[in-house]
């Protein structure tokens, strides 16, 4: 007889999209995190939102090793219920290479050398921003800033609505505290982080990431335009 089936442990949550200043809801993003037996992890995201002008909807699949890199990713796009792009991208230990399709661009075939360990790959799904600093040297203390060299992510538009493709950018991130944070979902120990030298003129960023091996986006602070307030309103499921 056949032993019982356990499925793999798997968290899947909720993170609400909100004006800052009148926490009116312009977006949402359910997530699924299932987790290895070899320690590497899979997240699945849908993204929702709308914002002044922009309408877009993401579809994303990233695999992670047991550190929190990236193994390959697929990014599918779409502005105004309609798609536009759709991409597959695998990372080596030294080289990043996408195959894509998108409306502006045709198709395309990329290879860019890469070094680990990397910041990550950056998806624009908020739930991914935590895993971009698996990496950060969190033992040098508040005050720290970590710059990666050039770092990969899909789109440099600020809301992921283009590619998508491999794009650059050499920003990095400054510690800023660790603190406990309540959200709808609960409270966390957390780090507090902020992005640095941004390259697409993007709003000051700041984010809350919990302080355990999870790495799970609790919250987010966007300044600006966007006056955004990122929340993580449900978490469920076993991470071990």
């Amino acid at each position: 007889m056949p032993a019982e089936f356990t499925p793999l442990p798997r968290r899947h949550g909720r993170i609400a999209y909100r004006s800052a200043s009148t926490h009116a809801l312009w977006g949402i993003e359910d997530f699924s995190i299932t987790r290895q037996a070899d320690g590497g992890r899979t997240l699945m995201v849908e993204c929702q939102m709308r914002h002044g002008a922009e309408d877009v909807t993401r579809f994303t699949t990233l695999a992670v090793d047991a550190d929190l890199q990236p193994v390959e990713a697929h990014v599918r796009i779409l502005n105004h219920g309609r798609p536009t792009g759709s991409g597959w991208f695998r990372f080596t230990e030294s080289e990043a290479e996408g195959e894509a399709a998108t409306e502006a661009e045709g198709r395309l075939s990329q290879r860019k050398p890469i070094a680990r360990p990397m910041r990550g790959f950056g998806i624009h799904a908020l739930i991914g921003d935590g895993w971009l600093a698996a990496s950060f040297p969190f033992d040098k203390g508040p005050g720290h800033t970590h710059f990666w060299g050039p770092s990969l992510l899909h789109s440099l538009h600020h809301f992921g609505a283009t590619g998508p493709m491999l794009v650059t950018s050499t920003s990095g991130l400054r510690y800023e505290a660790r603190e406990t944070v309540a959200v709808p979902a609960g409270r966390f120990d957390c780090h507090r982080l902020s992005f640095q030298g941004m390259t697409n003129n993007h709003p000051p960023y700041t984010m809350w990431i919990s302080a355990d091996d999870e790495k799970l986006y609790v919250k987010g602070l966007v300044a600006g335009y966007m006056d955004g307030l990122f929340q993580l309103e449900t978490l469920d499921g076993n991470a071990a």
